[in-house]
């Protein structure tokens, strides 16, 4: 019997932080493993969604104790989580990294699931050498037990007892998420929208505080500055671990250099990152996984290995790349007229077979069902978290002296001659390397530093703060607070002491105690706005997402003048659908200046909100004529001009897009969405067809070339097409789905009158039973299914076809031109041709929101029988499982309440007309839609199982379901 639900797998790690690399391993678990009916979960220490909207929102590992026997399985890592230690990190409990893996292998044992390592990295400081009995059964329990460097196998085997298998890291599978295609796409997306001329050579540039190594930032960027320009380079700056501050980093070289960088701080995509990096002549950065995501997709590289972690050395061994490892950033800007002339590099073969056996042994576990628990549980008894409380705590206590607390200065051990600093002397004092000290978790050799100093000065601030710092780094929440409380008693008005009384509070859970102390900083002290970002970013983490933009209300209450307060609210309000708030904000922060990338980009979304379709067709208009060309406002500008029916500026707008950006898949997407002559269609394909040939163009592109060339009559183009993509893991699934559709139609050729160049085509048909109006899509047929190929299983129907395409694109509320001006008048015109055919019975049929127009228009002519294939009743939302992206569509669609536009009170009261709603019973939010129809007898949803599209219409015609439903509306 087939399992009635898919596989879950838990994946483990920090997926609750901003941190690019971290983010990738559960996006690469679901990509390899979907295919084998195997949904990935993301389980993190909080269930804290990141800003990212292309990463998975991870569940807490409470809630995943809770609902432990729901899983078939756990995956522990990547990242470097194999340790005991305690990082002071908003929510995170003293047990947070532990339980990762320690925690996750008790609950796996204790409900008979697989464990499985994904190369995660081990971070070891001053462990015992003992190993402890749960440590011993951890790693027994381990089905695959795989770490990512030799370093890290050698630490554990030492500690644990069993030597982990060594395998790359699996960020490595970026390429395989991600294609190169569909990033070198996006980067040309990208570097549009910063404006970088195409002939300007571009450097993906990845800084990290800690790897200036004390460098003063201005003389650094002088340096960067002088070697861009000896090569005729610019660079996008990349902040690849907001967590550990890099946005701050980049937006400080960014206005210290803006004539040659430019900054992507501000991304909410990790593809923006990903396609930043391999989109670019060549990558310089700190980090691990920005290193292996230039190794992923071939880019010339230097790693600047500051410090020299282990992990930087062992995967720049496996990736062949040990070259690419610098010693500092002077050494990386040297080479930069080397590594721009480089080579493309190709990751060795040995890195994807063992990528593809590690994925097929993840695989093989978990579809061999629950394991016998024959394991001996790592904690006795019935609360494990409590156990890994106590384990952990004596570990910790167990440590050799000096590595597991930080000792209090004013007690600390005498100072040794030669260490002497005195008020004459304080230049001595570093904080750069303090700080250092204190991120890299070696704590007491910051404490040591911080005792010398105050030993001689006791008041000197910055070793108070560094001191407050290291408190929190250690863990002792309170003790911090403490110290900070101190600290603002005696220099209140210092907005340090201010900012390390904040960042205490949250640390010790004390939110409402620091939002408090956060207006009163914002009332009463005077600071940059740099410190502000770094205050409210810290403090926006501990406020729940439902309450940000009351928070942020609060706040821009105190700051009206502030840009970084506007911005944030206005992206806040976005998200959370105030879209008045988000104009309101947006037209403010534009006030001072252009808007970033990011901001300019959401209020071209908002145009129409802020006022009608054609206002906003004239704000785009006015920008081209500005010189604002990028392919997001040009395909922007086509949509708004034929809701507005300004066809003329859409098809302008279309044909420049064609010309600037013919390789950019959204080009493409916009032209199926375009209706042209034939002829014209015919010479678009000509070019489209020799750049398929001969320039490689990504998935993406390719699926929409596919589609094109169908509307266009190249059926041969069109199927190759799709067959090469069949095999693509994105494109794949609704490359195959339209394959076996067209299979199904077969070959017969359209009757004439469908493929005339009209918005309105009527086949007639001698002996008709009846009318079928079909209500073409946004692409103008059913699903991706063009009236031409629609019309093999149409024309052997006994009834006069009516065939519809709305060139407003506005699912037919704009009525369409050759029937009207409006809606009313369409509808009143589509009556009297269904009595000029000589009536009998009226059906009508559309997919998708052209369903939704089949049902309005159904009802308003008094069709017998309405076939909506994944349509919908109401536009309104129907909770949580809906895609955002689909609710704003409706909403720019609808423009107004979409209540008043539910048709259920309409359906029943007009019990003539019957609804067959088909959907996918895969597809959740479609599931959620048809929840409407419940109660009403004239409606019927047929629900094809096991479906897991919203294009429903593709398997209805593979399986003969459609012309079924069709058959039994004319009485077949």
């Amino acid at each position: 019997m087939p399992r009635a639900l898919p596989r879950r797998l838990a994946i483990f790690g920090t997926f609750d932080v901003e941190n690019y690399g971290d983010l990738l391993f559960p996006l690469i678990a679901q990509q390899r493993l979907s295919a084998a009916g195997i949904e990935v979960v993301a389980v993190s220490p909080t269930a804290n969604a990141t800003r990212y909207n292309d990463a998975l929102s991870p569940i807490s590992q409470t809630e995943f104790a809770r609902n432990a026997d729901r899983f078939d399985g756990v995956l522990i890592g990547g990242g470097n989580i194999i340790h005991t230690n305690e990082f002071a990190l908003p929510n995170y409990t003293a047990t947070a990294y532990p339980a990762l893996w320690v925690g996750a292998t008790a609950h796996a044992v204790r409900h008979g699931l697989p464990v499985i390592w994904n190369s995660p990295g081990v971070l070891l400081s001053g462990e015992d050498e003992t190993s402890p009995d749960w440590l011993r059964r951890t790693v027994a329990a381990a089905d695959r037990f795989v770490v990512r460097d030799s370093d890290s196998a050698e630490a554990l085997a030492k500690w644990s007892g069993r030597r982990p298998a060594l395998m790359p890291d699996t960020a490595l599978d970026l390429a395989r998420l991600w294609p190169s295609g569909m990033m070198k796409d996006r980067f040309r997306r990208i570097r549009a929208n910063l404006n970088i001329p195409d002939d300007v050579r571009v450097v993906a540039l990845h800084v990290k505080e800690r790897s200036l190594n004390g460098l003063d930032l201005t003389a650094f960027t002088k340096s960067l500055s002088a070697a861009l320009r000896d090569n005729g380079a610019v660079a996008i700056l990349l902040a690849i671990g907001r967590c550990h501050g890099d946005h701050r980093v980049a937006q400080s070289i960014h206005h210290l250099a803006p004539d040659c960088t430019f900054s992507l701080d501000e991304s909410t995509a990790l593809a923006d990152i990903a396609a930043a990096i391999a989109g670019a002549n060549a990558y310089l950065g700190a980090s691990l996984h920005g290193h292996i995501t230039a190794a992923a997709y071939g880019v010339a590289s230097r790693l600047v290995a500051v410090p020299a972690l282990y992990k930087f050395m062992g995967q720049a061994t496996q990736m062949n790349r040990m070259g690419d490892v610098v010693c500092s950033w002077a050494e990386a800007l040297e080479a930069l007229t080397k590594v721009l002339t480089q080579s493309s590099q190709p990751l060795p073969q040995d890195v994807s077979e063992k990528l593809d056996a590690h994925w097929n042994d993840v695989t093989r576990l978990l579809t061999a069902g629950r394991k016998h628990p024959r394991r001996a549980d790592v904690f006795p008894g019935s609360d494990l978290d409590a156990s890994l409380e106590i384990a952990i705590r004596h570990a910790r206590a167990a440590r050799p002296r000096g590595t597991a607390s930080m000792p209090d200065p004013l007690h600390a051990r005498h100072i040794r001659k030669g260490n002497l600093v005195t008020e004459n002397t304080q230049m001595k004092w570093d904080s750069a390397v303090i700080d250092r000290m204190i991120s890299e978790g070696n704590l007491d050799a910051a404490a040591e530093q911080i005792a010398i100093m105050l030993g001689q000065v006791p008041d000197f601030l910055p070793a108070r703060l560094a001191e407050v710092r290291a408190t929190l780094a250690q863990g002792d929440a309170a003790r911090a607070i403490e110290l900070a409380a101190d600290l603002s008693s005696k220099r209140p008005e210092n907005s340090w002491v201010w900012l390390a009384n904040l960042q205490s509070l949250l640390a010790g859970a004390r939110h409402q105690e620091a939002i408090t102390l956060f207006l009163d900083g914002l009332n009463r002290l005077e600071f940059d706005e740099s410190l502000m970002i770094t205050a409210l970013n810290d403090l926006l983490t501990s406020v729940p997402p439902k309450q940000q933009v009351s928070f942020l209300k609060s706040v821009h209450a105190q700051r009206p003048e502030s840009t970084v307060v506007q911005l944030r609210l206005a992206m806040r309000a976005y998200a959370s659908g105030d879209r008045g708030l988000a104009i309101d904000m947006l037209d403010r922060a534009e006030q001072a200046g252009p808007l970033p990338a990011y901001a300019a980009r959401v209020k071209s979304q908002l145009l129409p909100f802020a006022g009608t379709m054609d206002a906003a067709t004239d704000h785009l208009l006015s920008n081209w004529k500005a010189g604002v060309e990028n392919v997001e406002i040009l395909c922007r500008l086509c949509r708004f001009a034929a809701a507005a029916g300004r066809f003329d500026v859409t098809e302008n707008a279309l044909r420049r897009t064609l010309e600037l950006y013919p390789l950019e898949w959204r080009s493409i997407y916009r032209l199926n969405r375009v209706f042209l002559s034939h002829a014209e269609d015919a010479a678009i394909f000509q070019q489209l067809a020799v750049l398929d040939a001969t320039q490689k163009p990504g998935a993406n592109w390719r699926l929409q070339f596919a589609l094109f060339a169908l509307r266009a009559g190249q059926e041969d183009f069109g199927r190759a097409a799709l067959e090469g993509l069949a095999g693509d893991d994105a494109t794949g699934p609704t490359a195959r789905s339209l394959l076996a559709a067209l299979d199904a139609l077969g070959a017969a050729a359209p009757r004439a009158p469908v493929i005339a160049d009209a918005h309105v085509r009527v086949v007639e048909k001698a002996d008709a039973r009846g009318t079928l109006i079909v209500f073409g899509g946004f692409l103008g047929g059913l699903s991706h299914v063009n009236d031409r190929y629609l019309d093999a299983l149409l024309a052997k129907l006994p009834a006069n076809i009516v065939y519809l395409r709305d060139p407003y694109a506005r699912v037919y509320l704009n009525g369409i031109p050759d029937l009207g001006s409006d809606e009313h008048q369409m509808q009143s015109a589509l009556l009297r041709l269904v009595a000029e055919l000589g009536g009998g019975r009226l059906i009508t049929m559309g997919g998708s929101a052209a369903g939704y127009a089949a049902l309005r228009s159904g009802l308003a002519i008094g069709a017998d029988k309405v076939i909506s294939l994944a349509g919908f009743v109401t536009p309104g939302p129907v909770g949580q499982g809906e895609p955002i992206h689909s609710q704003r569509g409706m909403e720019e669609l609808f423009e107004t309440d979409l209540d008043t536009f539910d048709l259920c009170a309409a359906l029943a009261a007009q019990p003539k007309t019957r609804l067959i709603q088909v959907i996918g019973g895969a597809y959740a939010p479609d599931v959620a839609r048809a929840q409407a129809l419940d109660g009403l007898d004239n409606a019927q949803v047929h629900v094809m199982q096991g479906v897991d599209t919203h294009h429903v219409a593709l398997p209805a015609i593979a399986d003969g379901t459609l012309r079924r439903l069709l058959e039994n509306a004319f009485e077949v």
